[in-house]
């Protein structure tokens, strides 16, 4: 059988069964296990499926894509946004960043600033720094377990450092804005990176597109206070309160 052909099986069996194991595909489809491991790290990737001990499940409709499929997401805003945001680092400034794709953008917009010290999660944000800074940036990637989440550490480890550092802004991006309860991640150990990242920064930028303000997460990681600036893009002007409501409650508003 054909990868494609395996895909489109195992979709079909996850979409009618809700979850299925790795040894009942590995029976179903006549492949080893090896071979299974791969096709479902391929498919989380398309997000396709979620995997979980032992095999995999369906996606939540309502379940903040993976990193591949939101890097190609709202593009043009994520851009305005990390060059607005940009704006508020000046050198010689240390500064948190998560693992979201609206942080990556920002990450890809500082081979100017001197002196820079960057401490992250996000193995996509040290990549992007270390090929465009050209040294002229430090970077820092917190260590801990590799994530399916986001090609980014989490975890106890990942919570201790970040808890030995005073930076002076945390960049996060959430996956959903919550009109009553702020920030929030689909993920549990992403929200635990980014409220720790919060609580260890001096001043708190929020980075969140349009579409994150109708969007769902689960686990809230900051409420309105602790925002001090949240940057979107223009297109929040099209839902109706929102700019002024939003104004009202963080200290200050940027529209990219």
């Amino acid at each position: 059988m054909w990868k494609n052909e395996r895909h489109q099986r195992i979709s079909r069996i996850i979409s009618d069964l809700g979850k299925i194991t790795t040894d009942q595909l590995v029976a179903d489809l006549a492949v080893s296990r090896e071979t299974i491991r791969r096709d479902l790290l391929v498919m989380e990737d398309l997000g396709q499926i979620k995997r979980v001990h032992g095999g995999a499940i369906a996606l939540d409709d309502n379940a903040e894509p993976p990193l591949s499929v939101r890097q190609n997401l709202h593009v043009k805003e994520k851009l305005a946004i990390a060059k607005a945001a940009c704006s508020l680092i000046t050198h010689h400034k240390v500064v948190f960043f998560d693992a979201g794709s609206t942080t990556i953008h920002l990450a890809q917009q500082l081979a100017s600033l001197h002196d820079l010290h960057v401490i992250t999660n996000s193995i996509h944000a040290v990549q992007s720094l270390n090929d465009l800074s050209q040294g002229a940036a430090s970077v820092t990637l917190l260590g801990g377990s590799l994530t399916p989440f986001g090609y980014a550490t989490a975890g106890g480890q990942t919570i201790r450092e970040i808890g030995r550092i005073t930076a002076d802004l945390a960049f996060v991006s959430p996956a959903a804005v919550d009109p009553a309860k702020g920030a929030l991640s689909d993920v549990e150990a992403e929200a635990d990176i980014a409220a720790a990242m919060l609580a260890n920064s001096r001043e708190n930028v929020i980075l969140a597109d349009t579409s994150k303000f109708t969007a769902h997460g689960h686990f809230q990681f900051c409420e309105y206070p602790q925002i001090d600036v949240l940057v979107t893009d223009s297109k929040i002007r099209a839902i109706n309160g929102l700019e002024q409501d939003l104004r009202a409650k963080v200290g200050k508003l940027i529209i990219a």
